[in-house]
């Protein structure tokens, strides 16, 4: 992933790209017949585009440093999937979507104390239809609502640690013109942890797991990112 942080519209913007390539084994019953199956390649990119509305000006890093922070941010973000990732049509499972994604979300911080913050964000996804589904099928996504919230403790500059929980919503899939009924109810924990090694870098830790799933995602995982950040004089 890439992240740039930039002025548009005399607001502050940040741009990012994420090309993610997986390596995975898949395992399951077919037709209740075990099956298994390898993958390895990329998926589908990402490009965000994200604005902060209230609570924060575009400075530079020094300028940013002094400056006392806003007790209250109000963002937005267009988040655009390109269909560019691994697939082929002969395979159920696949790397990429074969779809068109997009997701506008809104988003909100408020600092409490300079040790506290609560933060929300709400997330709306659109699909467009795969006409390549497995063995000729078409399939697609209606669209798929999620809301998040965090609370997060700074015990000091470059240390934080977060709570979080979410809900999906709606998101139910349409295969070969019928409707599955198959609207996503599901939410999920997770936990975050990071800490500063240096003026520049930073490693995260986080977990999520399931909290209840009628359709969609019910799954734990673990991640730990390195972070490297880079400024003008």
């Amino acid at each position: 992933a890439y992240a740039r942080s930039f002025k548009l519209f005399n607001k502050l913007a940040k741009v990012d790209v994420i090309l993610p390539y997986s390596v995975g084994e898949f395992s399951g019953k077919v037709t209740d017949i075990d099956s298994s199956t390898y993958r390895n390649g990329f998926g589908d990119p990402a490009v965000r585009l994200s604005l902060i509305l209230i609570g924060a000006k575009p400075l530079s890093g020094a300028d940013f440093m002094k400056q006392e922070q806003q007790k209250f941010k109000l963002g937005v973000s267009l988040r655009i999937r390109p269909p560019l990732g691994q697939y082929d049509s002969s395979k159920l499972i696949n790397l990429g979507a074969n779809r068109w994604a997009a997701k506008f979300g809104l988003a909100a911080s408020y600092d409490l104390n300079k040790k506290w913050i609560l933060e929300s964000q709400y997330n709306t996804w659109f699909f467009t239809k795969n006409n390549s589904f497995f063995n000729g099928n078409t399939t697609q996504q209606k669209p798929l609502t999620t809301l998040q919230g965090h609370v997060t403790h700074i015990f000091k500059p470059g240390i934080w640690a977060s709570v979080s929980y979410g809900l999906s919503r709606l998101g139910e899939t349409v295969y070969n013109g019928i409707d599955k009924n198959d609207s996503q109810n599901s939410s999920r924990f997770g936990l975050a942890f990071a800490h500063r090694l240096g003026k520049q870098s930073s490693l995260k830790l986080d977990y999520t797991s399931g909290v209840t799933a009628l359709y969609g995602a019910d799954f734990t995982t673990y991640a730990i990112a390195y972070q490297w950040m880079w400024f003008d004089k």
